[in-house]
């Protein structure tokens, strides 16, 4: 679990880092042919990650990704909702 906490790699097919998401965070994948999807991600182990229901070596998905022409980032976070109070509801 401790090495969870140190997020899920995403590398290049030559094993340079791009960026870390943290477990249960999400990529943006930017498809070939103009599309976007969003996908989940989940820890494993250090080299291999859960993305969108499936499981990947952390290489293999970089090797996939650039062979279909596909780029892929991390989804920023998004900030804790605030709860929205209203006065007349406070009493």
């Amino acid at each position: 679990m401790e090495k969870a906490a140190q997020g899920i790699r995403f590398i290049d097919p030559h094993y340079k880092e791009l960026f870390r998401i943290p477990d249960g965070g999400k990529i943006i994948l930017h498809l070939s042919w103009g599309e976007t999807a969003e996908r989940s991600c989940r820890f494993i182990d250090e080299y291999h990650t859960e993305i969108g229901g499936n499981i990947y070596h952390i290489c293999e998905f970089a090797e996939r990704m650039e062979r279909n022409g596909h780029t892929y980032e991390p989804k920023p976070q998004e900030p804790p909702h605030k709860t929205v109070r209203h006065k007349e509801y406070e009493r």
